[in-house]
């Protein structure tokens, strides 16, 4: 003969399922979150050598570019739509020299310089575009 074995009360039943669906949430979305960073928080750019970049300035094949300051970083964006950075260094005034060679360059898309705000209200970063 078959024992009935008493049965679990709803109650029990309803507040199992409910935390097993918030965290089968919370796990789905988290997936998401961090494939989401990783895949839209690319940097497409390639590093290139400063000689380079100052070359396709100076020969017209560049787009656009930033100057960012405060890494001693300049981006650029050729008419091919290939992207580029490049890094100088903290004892050379090459950020004057390159904006100088923006402004010669009239670029057809402009370029941006980024320089950081030391204090005061809004953000952080001061972007001026040319």
């Amino acid at each position: 003969m078959i024992e009935k074995q008493p049965a679990i009360p709803r109650r029990h039943q309803k507040k199992s399922s409910r935390f097993r669906t918030f965290i089968v949430c919370s796990v789905t979305a988290g997936l998401v979150l961090i494939g989401g960073l990783f895949l839209l928080n690319r940097d497409d750019s390639q590093q290139a050598d400063m000689s380079i970049v100052l070359n396709q300035i100076r020969s017209g094949k560049v787009w656009t570019a930033t100057l960012i300051d405060a890494e001693r970083r300049i981006e650029i964006t050729t008419m091919d739509k290939k992207h580029f950075h490049a890094y100088w260094s903290e004892a050379s005034d090459l950020g004057l020299e390159l904006g100088n060679e923006l402004e010669k360059a009239m670029l057809p898309g402009g370029y941006t310089v980024e320089v950081p705000k030391r204090w005061g209200w809004g953000s952080w970063v001061s972007g001026v575009h040319f």
